[in-house]
């Protein structure tokens, strides 16, 4: 008999204006509702509903309880009070297993004695010193795999340890002692799960950890405003403190950083291009995305780079019983996935997605192509006013392919291969046609993306909670854009190209039920080239850079004080050689329980960041904004260097959770030429830093089948360049408020979410009023005043969403979601410039507006088997 794996828990693991006025009376008026129904239930129905609201599982053989009926819930009970009335109604018995586990009997049960052997599911050795729980008696295991407890009571759960790791539960009757002790299957090979403290944080499927990061379960997720599909880098959004200020999916600004410094893994590979419609749509398939891990503080050691934070995307890493897979379609792209089990021990998971752009009509499409071209040469050319006939046509094309295998070689050994590549194109073309000239003017812009990674993991003992897992990847990025003018033969391109290898080895080692280490090695091998073409002046400008490090970290998790005190620290020390610079840097998370309801953390690290982007304004060829890696060491650009200090407070009383959170962050080596400044200083070259503190404050409110929620962040975002006058300035993403006020209603098939997003606007440079123009020698320049001196209009957003999920038969079931984004159509600016243009040798002042989507409706339709 072969039993899957089990993914061990640690054992001291715990349970974790008018728009807003009709969305609050939406939901006052069903919680009311809600309240005053006292028809009998199902104790079945109300057991999974307890668990899903305190984040407890109960334990219970099904045919003892399921025809007992009880009230509904009273929702303002806490978990002791609503187990205290079910044990009344229902003449039940709870008995705790542990701090999330649950017992559930009736009462007046009799005593048993029970025995077993317990087998290891992979080497098929009996299992020694593992320790067997029921109530308040214990024993172990002897060399053989043997135990016995006696006189238990009837029907109850027994919890099985194995290094302090639970490892399975399996009710007392099953192991009823006879003629023969019966066989007991547990697996060894584990994950190290942190302990949960915030259960559906913001909403179900996000929570907290004992680490301080937020984990995101793409399979238990619920629903957000304005999502179609479980986009990990769209729902990352709803958190306090991640914003993204140009209102794409991928460029996400992390407690006032810019987009490049929140670094993105895939599968632990780094990824250099994160998005789709130049950001508006994540590239990575919701669909394989099964879990996510959010630092923004106390990141762990064994991740480098991004001085803003890490956020690390985890594929499905379990073999199905049966072939899983689904195909789905919305108005921006079709997509299909499948995992295939080709036997117990080998899995090959294939996934595909395509743009969908050119009906006519298309609502999600058109807004798109606005957004990304608005003030640029495809959208202008109704702007000039040369006679003559003027043709154009366009393309734009994107798609995502991805491949995985894993494949269990031994009971201990387990290997895998992932592929991923992700490609964006766009090609333009304008034909122009008077009665003395004709031209065609081409253009094109491409970015490809692709990974390969190899990866062994194994579990190194029977009895040895010690387990490794090396990886070897190459990932390559390549964004190239030329322009070819056929009648003139004149081309002009340029490329931006990465290459970085790596390999990565990571073991983990829990010393006991308190303790666990982790350590680790990391190389990576980075390669940038640029190239620029032009054929006018017959040049080919090529610039070719490489940076490798070796990096060691080691770190632990410590729970002391009966786990009222849990430390998660770690040391990480990089080297890079042909650079001559190392950095040795400290990572730290406390969290502090102070009661049931009560906790308090302290977080502290230091990052460094050796690969960034500089945002490109003059040198595209479309007029759409690129970015090109490049990497700290040349060109006077330095390494980025984080120190961040944050404080908060976390209470979670009767459904309700309030977190806070109070941070300083300082970033130093950041560069005037690379931060996409559009006054005095665009063509400067100044090294400086900025500093944040901030604020973030969730409040969130779970009922019987509804969530609400409410996240402020409030940051001071600050610019200083020694070089510049004056020195001090806001930061182009000085946010200072952001506000979410949002919710979700499940009722029966459907699901249901509305929201409401408002924000500060963004700094933006004026011109000196009454002198808005300098002419120094015959040359006009904008006459500025000091950078940054004003600021945009506020940001307001109304976003909806609904689901309804459908069975087919027993083997297909389908969703259909519809998402509505910015209901009310409103003109949020998001960017503000002034360009210097010249009519009739006159020079003037333009003011340029950048907005934000309008009205864009979605739709999707997923067919699952």
């Amino acid at each position: 008999m072969k039993t899957k794996p089990l993914q061990l828990s640690r054992r001291t693991l715990p349970n974790k204006g008018v728009t807003i006025l009709i969305f609050l009376l939406f939901f006052v008026s069903f919680s009311a509702v809600s309240q005053e129904n006292t028809t009998p239930i199902p104790l079945l129905e109300v057991l999974k509903q307890v668990e899903n609201t305190f984040d407890v599982k109960f334990s219970y053989i099904r045919r003892d309880l399921k025809d007992i009926e009880v009230p509904a819930l009273n929702t303002s009970l806490n978990l002791q009070q609503t187990l205290e009335t079910l044990s009344e109604n229902g003449n039940l018995k709870f008995t705790r297993i542990d701090q999330r586990y649950i017992a559930v009997q009736l009462q007046q049960l009799q005593k048993i004695s029970v025995c077993g052997i317990l087998i290891d599911t992979e080497s098929g050795y009996p299992i020694e010193n593992a320790e067997i729980s029921s109530n308040a008696k214990t024993t172990t295991t002897d060399s053989g795999g043997n135990f016995s407890i006696e006189n238990i009571t009837e029907n109850s759960t027994l919890s099985i340890f194995i290094n302090g790791f639970l490892a399975r539960t399996i009710n007392s009757q099953m192991l009823v002692r006879e003629n023969n002790c019966p066989i007991v299957y547990v697996s060894q090979s584990y994950t190290y799960l942190p302990e949960v403290v915030l259960p559906n944080f913001i909403t179900k499927g996000i929570s907290k950890n004992i680490e301080g990061a937020t984990t995101i379960s793409n399979k238990d997720f619920d629903i957000l405003p304005s999502l179609i599909e479980p986009d990990v880098l769209q729902i990352a959004q709803a958190l306090p403190g991640i914003e993204s200020a140009d209102e794409t999916a991928a460029n996400l600004n992390v407690r006032g950083g810019t987009s490049d410094e929140f670094l993105i893994l895939w599968d632990d590979i780094r990824m250099y291009q994160t998005g789709h419609f130049f950001g508006l749509i994540s590239a990575f398939n919701p669909n394989l995305t099964q879990n996510v891990t959010i630092f923004k503080n106390g990141t762990n050691a064994r991740y480098s780079e991004g001085v803003s934070g890490v956020i690390a995307l985890e594929s499905n890493n379990t073999i199905p019983e049966n072939v899983e897979g689904g195909l789905g379609v919305n108005l921006t792209s079709a997509n299909g996935y499948t995992e295939i089990p080709v036997s117990e021990t080998f899995l090959l998971t294939l996934s595909g997605r395509t743009s969908i752009n050119t009906g006519i009509g298309n609502p999600v499409y058109n807004e798109f192509f606005s957004k990304v071209f608005q003030n640029t040469i495809i959208t202008n050319l109704q702007n000039n006013t040369s006679e003559g006939v003027r043709s154009t046509n366009e393309a734009f094309n994107f798609f995502d392919i991805s491949v995985k295998a894993l494949w269990k070689i031994t009971d201990r050994d387990e290997i895998g291969y992932q592929f991923l590549a992700i490609d964006n194109k766009l090609n333009f073309t304008e034909r122009f046609i008077s009665e003395e000239t004709s031209s065609v003017l081409q253009s094109e812009l491409q970015q490809q993306k692709s990974t390969n990674g190899f990866s062994w993991k194994r579990n190194w003992g029977t009895n040895n909670p010690f387990s490794s897992k090396l990886l070897v990847y190459q990932s390559n990025y390549n964004r190239t854009e030329f322009t070819n003018n056929i009648d003139l033969a004149l081309l002009a391109s340029n490329q931006n190209k990465v290459t970085e290898k790596g390999i990565k080895a990571d073991v983990t080692y829990p010393l006991n039920k308190e303790t666990t280490l982790n350590a680790g090695y990391q190389y990576t091998d980075t390669n940038i080239e640029n190239a620029v073409t032009n054929s006018n002046s017959n040049t080919i400008d090529t610039e070719d850079n490489s940076l490798y490090s070796n990096a060691f970290f080691i770190g632990g998790n410590v729970s002391l004080f009966e786990g009222l005190t849990n430390i998660s620290a770690g040391l990480r020390y990089t080297n890079f050689e042909n650079i001559a610079s190392g950095f040795l840097e400290p990572r730290l998370h406390l969290d502090q329980k102070i009661d049931r309801n009560w906790r308090a953390t302290l977080s502290g690290e230091l990052k460094h960041q050796a690969i960034y982007q500089t945002i490109n304004i003059r040198n595209n060829l479309l007029g759409v904004e690129t970015r090109d890696w490049l990497l700290a060491g040349v060109t006077n650009n330095e390494i980025l260097q984080s120190k961040q200090l944050g404080v908060g407070i976390n209470y979670s009383p009767n459904n309700w959770i309030v977190a806070t959170d109070i941070f300083l962050k300082n970033v130093t080596g950041i560069n005037t030429s690379n931060l996409g400044f559009r006054n005095q200083l665009q063509d400067t070259n100044f090294t400086g830093e900025y500093n944040v503190k901030g604020a973030e404050v969730s409040v969130n409110k779970k009922l019987e089948n509804a969530n609400i929620w409410l996240s402020y962040t409030f940051q001071d975002n600050t610019y200083n360049f020694p070089e510049v006058q004056p020195a001090t300035f806001r930061n182009n993403l000085d946010i200072n408020h952001s506000v979410t006020l949002a919710g979700s209603f499940d009722y029966k098939d459907f699901s249901f979410s509305l929201g409401n997003t408002f924000k500060s606007g963004l700094p933006y440079t004026t011109p000196v009023a009454g002198n808005p123009i300098s002419i120094e020698e015959g040359e006009s320049t904008i006459n500025y005043n000091e950078p940054n001196n004003e600021t945009l209009p506020s940001y307001f957003r109304s976003d909806f969403s609904a689901a309804y999920k459908f069975k087919i038969d027993e083997t297909f079931r389908g969703n259909i979601n519809l998402a509505i984004l910015n209901i009310f159509n409103r003109s949020n600016s998001l960017n503000r410039y002034y360009i210097l243009e010249t009519e009739e040798d006159t020079p003037t002042i333009q003011q340029v507006d950048e907005f934000s989507l309008g009205l864009t409706p979605n739709i999707s339709l997923q067919l699952l088997f």
